[in-house]
Parts: structure tokens; C-alpha cells; sequence
């Protein structure tokens, strides 16, 4: 899977992504789920797109023999991608992507295909705030926009679970656990109200870039810990990536790890 993170606030947009990527091939089984090959600590899952837009990308860490890293360079070197807006630009990723992605795994059933999900987010011309947009493979026929482009806030993507829980206060999947054990809806309502005020209260309005920076690494940090303890095949850690997009400065790395001879 994977667990990546965007923080929006007025003063630019902070994104991050660990190293960790699984390698599923398609399963050769009617019924079966992709077959899991292997995990690597070092992968890349934050892009620069032309000069103001990051590309996270979660789940699956390959088509066929290709990383995602490979296909997003490509899509980077493309001579079109000066003046799009963020709109524009995740449709033409989403269409980049499903070419290669359908040849790879078209001919099995959608719910044996791996998931692999792109959040976009950067700034569109003269707009004074950002924008996001994503979109998840095989699911979605066109990108959805994550928020409101005055609107302010944080997005997690992958494994959300162990951080929704910490946040939230509550397990996000216990409503659906309770409901499928025959719980009535007016007592579900009655617990969704409570658990409503066990949010923590986050203020993004007038956080400075570099706070939205320190929440994005607290969202990863939060889940590599819960995956690195946590019994089954790893599904997030490594090397943590982070940029940040600002209207006038564009795209700028935080902490991109480099080649080295250590892992």
C-alpha cells in the first residue's frame, strides 16, 4: 500500500511519502487476489510535474515490469504541461496511466486488479491558493477534486487507518463492523454524534508552511510506526520524501533522498 500525505494552508501545500513499495504481478487463479512478490524500502512516490505541481502516488508499486517512478517521468517530460491548470493536468495523467495500467492487468476481474492511487496538488496561474485533485485505478473514470480550492486542510492517503484512529479518536471501520453485527441505525447515529467530539481540533487557518511540513511528517511517522510493528507483509517505511509547492517559488524539496551506498 503505502501512506502519503498533502497539508494545505495559506502559504503553500506540504506533501510527503515514505520508501516502501510492494510488487504484486495479477493473479493467475479465478477468485484470487493479486500475488504479493516482494517489498523494497527505497521507492519513489513524490514527483515534480512542470514547475507547481507534486504527483503522490500509493498502492501498487509497479505495472509490469515498470515502476510507477518510470511512467511519471515520462509524463513529466512531456512539452505539454506548461500553463495547464490542476484540473487539466490529473485528467491528463489519469489518461497517461489507464493506457499502460489496462494493458497490464485489463483482462482479470476489477476487483482482482491492485489498486494504484495519484494525488495532484499545486497551483493553477494566478490563483492565490492551491489545488488538489486525485484519482484511484481501476476505479475512476475521471479525477475528483479533493477540496474546495479556498478551502484549507489535510489529506491522507493509503493506509489511513492508523492515523484516522489517532485523529478521529475512533476506528473508522468500527461503524461498519457495529452495522454489520445488526446494530440499529439510530444507535450508529447516536455513536457517529459522540464520537464527533473526540476530533482533534487542527487549525490550518494561519499555520505557517513550515508547521504544515512538521503535521505532514507526523501523519507519516504515525502509520510507519503502526506498520513496522504490526504482524503481516510491510506496508509502509523507509525513506521519507517531502516537498513543498508555493505560488511564486513552484515546487521545492524538503528531503529527497539521494543515491548512496547505505539503504
Amino acid at each position: 500500500m503505502s501512506i502519503v500525505a498533502c497539508v494545505k494552508v495559506y502559504d503553500g501545500i506540504a506533501l510527503g511519502a515514505e520508501g516502501m513499495s510492494q510488487l504484486v504481478s495479477p493473479s493467475r487463479a479465478p477468485g484470487q487476489p493479486p500475488q504479493f512478490i516482494k517489498a523494497f524500502s527505497n521507492a519513489r512516490k513524490l514527483f515534480k510535474v512542470g514547475s507547481s505541481f507534486g504527483v503522490l502516488a500509493y498502492g501498487a508499486g509497479n505495472i509490469g515490469n515498470r515502476s510507477i517512478e518510470s511512467f511519471l517521468d515520462d509524463f513529466d517530460a512531456r512539452q505539454d504541461l506548461a500553463g495547464q491548470t490542476a484540473e487539466r493536468l490529473a485528467g491528463m495523467l489519469l489518461e497517461f496511466m489507464r493506457g499502460p495500467y489496462d494493458a497490464a492487468f485489463g483482462q482479470s476481474p476489477e476487483a482482482q486488479r491492485p489498486q494504484i492511487g495519484f494525488y495532484l496538488a499545486g497551483y493553477s496561474g494566478q490563483h492565490h491558493l492551491g489545488s488538489e485533485w486525485e484519482f484511484v485505478l481501476p476505479r475512476d473514470a475521471q479525477p475528483r477534486q479533493v477540496r474546495p480550492d479556498d478551502q484549507l486542510g489535510a489529506s491522507w492517503r493509503g493506509v489511513t487507518v492508523p492515523f484516522a484512529r489517532l485523529h478521529s479518536g475512533m476506528d473508522p471501520r468500527l461503524m461498519d463492523m457495529l452495522r454489520s453485527q445488526g446494530v440499529p441505525a439510530n444507535v450508529l447515529q447516536q455513536i457517529q454524534t459522540v464520537a464527533a467530539r473526540m476530533v482533534s481540533p487542527i487549525v490550518f487557518d494561519g499555520m505557517p508552511l513550515q508547521d504544515a511540513i512538521g503535521f505532514c511528517k507526523f501523519v507519516l511517522d504515525i502509520t510507519i510506526g503502526m506498520a513496522t510493528y504490526e504482524a503481516g507483509v510491510p506496508t509502509c517505511g523507509g525513506r521519507i520524501q517531502v516537498a513543498v509547492i508555493t505560488r511564486r517559488g513552484g515546487f521545492a524539496w524538503v528531503e529527497n533522498p539521494t543515491y548512496s551506498l547505505h539503504r
